[in-house]
């Protein structure tokens, strides 16, 4: 295993473990200190038009549901993250909320992605 091998192997630990916990229990305050900027690229999005947006690390998912609010039926969000604790909490809060957004957990730096 090499260095990369190991640091990826031990974030993974981390965020599926203690902290990916943690930020689940904290995901309202967390929403709260981060809406601006999920505002914002929610607005990107719209303003560049796209229709599907990947959004890498996307813990419990707030990015994701706002920009998949964002693009409403005719798009398509998906966000990718490590930690199995903050994809359940991410995917709960899609079904509650009725947005229809996707959770992959997966690294991104090696998942082997559909085409565009």
């Amino acid at each position: 295993m090499t260095t990369n091998d190991s640091q990826q192997a031990d974030q993974k630990a981390i965020w599926n473990g203690a902290a990916g916990q943690a930020w689940v229990r904290m995901q309202d305050l967390l929403d709260r200190l981060f809406e601006p900027q999920a505002a914002r690229l929610a607005e990107a999005v719209r303003d560049a038009g796209a229709r599907r947006v990947l959004d890498i690390g996307c813990g419990a998912g707030a990015t994701t549901l706002a920009v998949a609010q964002q693009l409403g039926a005719g798009g398509r969000c998906v966000g990718v993250d490590v930690s199995e604790p903050m994809l359940a909490a991410a995917r709960e809060r899609a079904q509650r909320l009725g947005i229809a957004a996707d959770f992959l957990r997966a690294d991104a730096q090696r998942h082997a992605f559909e085409p565009a």
